[in-house]
């Protein structure tokens, strides 16, 4: 079982006055020193609320202290990290009072020796210049303070500007940090670090059997990867009242029902098929107890990329509370690197469905130790086959030019090795593992800046954010061929709604034309037909009979 997180009690010792009565107040030093304030409060309140936080200043206009050094206040007392905080310490404004680093240290190992009694980890983040003159820093012992911090199990972190010369507050500082085991880092250097909050993740263990024939070895499964989802939303009042969750069965006619009078089940076509709990219960596959069994081996080059599923990864190791597995867990390990063998794996849950397995073999990554890297595999209804056009004929179709400008394309893409330009500001961000989502230190900021500004609209993404994908050197470097590519392929803007419209209209057109025609041919016919019974029908006048002729005939 992992331990327990221990909280963590910290101050922030800032300086918002000046170190030496000849200088003047340094209002950009002051300006980052309240960014980072921000940002550690910030990181406390999203990912370690239980935590606690004061805030003391030097160079200050009020004295407030237990020993009562001048300009050294106590601005707040040991909370929980709040808003409240953040606004206090954007708030804060440069003055022209003198203090020095060493005496405001004592006053803060004093503060949290009378007000931190719980079991914790405790912290002093010192911001300041570090340019105080000789004759002060000189009146103190560098033991006599890194004694007190020892003693008082206190670690000391102190930020300021760079500097290309060690002055005599500098060089104290220093051997302060040499027997304490501190830190020292500049303003810059830490901005770049609260960028991303990034939880920290403490491995936990699930203990499963690796059978293999007769041999069963104790093994621990930890989670090597997984997808890292932001907190769900909480539902409340902006009254802080109490709400209540109410659910309700309704059907069709809006008629309501009791969560007793609910059956669940399966509709097929017009036949409803109630399952109860225990039918359910009966219907389920019960795998067993946890296990690993191993069906076969198979060769890693017939595992395919498309047969991996699901985006967690698992490692297994061997038991170290169980006796004689470590010899046997190794050897398969390098049997199967020495082989390039995959095992075929049953992995069963305790009484859940189980799922298929595949374990690799890990053993060439530098201070990792030896492992199996699980990745579970796919069930032949969880593939899906995706037939496309073939890209042979596609290709014949390209001129020699276009070939070539498209190879030039992809080779000006191409990331270089790690160690140059894939750092970006510090961080390999294009290695696996090491891209922040920006996606989710957006959401904080967002929630940061409407809970401090409930009023005002939200802002846009941060451009760290925007630019963290993109290589400079990259994007320079492929912009010619971006061009030719342009000159080379003539592309037409379709749109196939429109597209789709167009082809209707001339279908109904030629339709319309066809249904003229055939009147046209209709009206045709009978005008031709109409003429030809006119010439067989005998005329009705009657002027030229002779009546006489005809009773004579009679």
């Amino acid at each position: 079982m992992p331990s327990k997180t221990v909280k963590e009690s910290l101050i922030l010792l800032i300086n918002i006055g000046v170190t030496n009565s000849n200088t003047e107040n340094n209002h950009s030093t002051l300006e980052k020193a309240k960014e980072i304030a921000k940002r550690k409060i910030e990181k406390m309140i999203f990912l370690s609320p239980k935590d606690e936080i004061a805030i003391m200043l030097m160079g200050s206009s009020v004295t407030k202290n237990n020993l009562n050094i001048q300009h050294v206040e106590e601005f707040t007392d040991f909370q929980i990290p709040n808003w409240d905080f953040i606004k206090k310490c954007m708030a804060l404004e440069g003055t022209n009072y003198c203090s020095n680093w060493v005496e405001a240290l004592v006053a803060a190992v004093e503060f949290m020796e009378k007000n931190v009694v719980d079991v914790s980890t405790r912290k002093i983040i010192l911001m300041s210049d570090f340019n105080e003159d000789p004759d002060i820093i000189l009146q103190f012992q560098v033991d006599a303070i890194a004694d007190s911090l020892s003693k008082k199990n206190i670690k000391l972190i102190t930020i300021s500007q760079p500097s290309t010369s060690l002055t005599i507050s500098r060089k104290f500082l220093k051997d302060v940090h040499k027997k304490t085991n501190g830190q020292h880092t500049t303003f810059d250097k830490v901005l770049s670090d609260l960028k991303f909050y990034i939880p920290s993740k403490k491995p936990y263990p699930y203990y499963y059997t690796l059978e293999l024939l007769d041999k069963i070895i104790h093994v621990t499964s930890y989670t090597k990867i997984d997808v890292e989802k932001f907190p769900l939303w909480k539902t409340e009042s902006r009254n802080n009242e109490y709400l209540e969750k109410k659910t309700e069965y309704l059907n069709r006619q809006r008629v309501s029902y009791s969560k007793d009078e609910i059956v669940k089940g399966y509709k097929y076509g017009e036949t409803f098929i109630p399952v109860e709990k225990d039918l359910e219960e009966r219907m389920s596959y019960k795998s067993g107890e946890k296990s690993y069994k191993i069906y076969g081996f198979t060769n890693r080059n017939n595992i395919d990329l498309e047969y991996l599923y699901k985006s967690a990864i698992h490692i297994l190791l061997p038991d170290k509370e169980s006796e004689n597995v470590t010899k046997p867990f190794y050897s398969l390990v390098f049997a199967m690197q020495k082989t390039n063998s995959v095992a075929i794996v049953r992995k069963g849950f305790k009484n859940n469905p189980p799922r298929m397995v595949a374990l690799f073999p890990c053993i060439d990554i530098p201070d990792e130790p030896w492992c199996l890297v699980e990745i579970e595999l796919v069930y032949a209804e969880d593939r899906r086959v995706m037939e496309t056009r073939p890209m042979k004929s596609v290709i014949k179709q390209l001129l020699e030019e276009q070939n070539e400008a498209v190879d030039n394309l992809i080779n000006s893409l191409m990331l270089s090795d790690t160690q140059d330009t894939c750092e970006i500001d510090g961080s390999q961000y294009f290695l696996p593992g090491y891209v922040p989502n920006p996606a989710v230190q957006h959401k904080w900021h967002i929630l940061s800046h409407r809970a401090i500004n409930p009023d005002k609209p939200l802002p846009p993404m941060e451009n760290y954010l925007k630019e963290i994908l993109e290589v400079s050197l990259v994007k320079e470097r492929s912009k010619f061929h971006l061009q030719k590519i342009v000159k080379l392929f003539r592309l037409e803007s379709i749109d196939p709604k429109k597209e789709k419209n167009e082809i209707k209209e001339q279908d109904n057109m030629q339709l319309n034309n066809n249904i003229d025609i055939e009147e046209s041919n209709k009206i045709e016919d009978i005008a031709e037909n109409n003429s030809y019974k006119e010439s067989e029908v005998p005329s009705l006048d009657t002027s030229d009979i002779d009546f006489d002729e005809m009773a004579a005939n009679i």
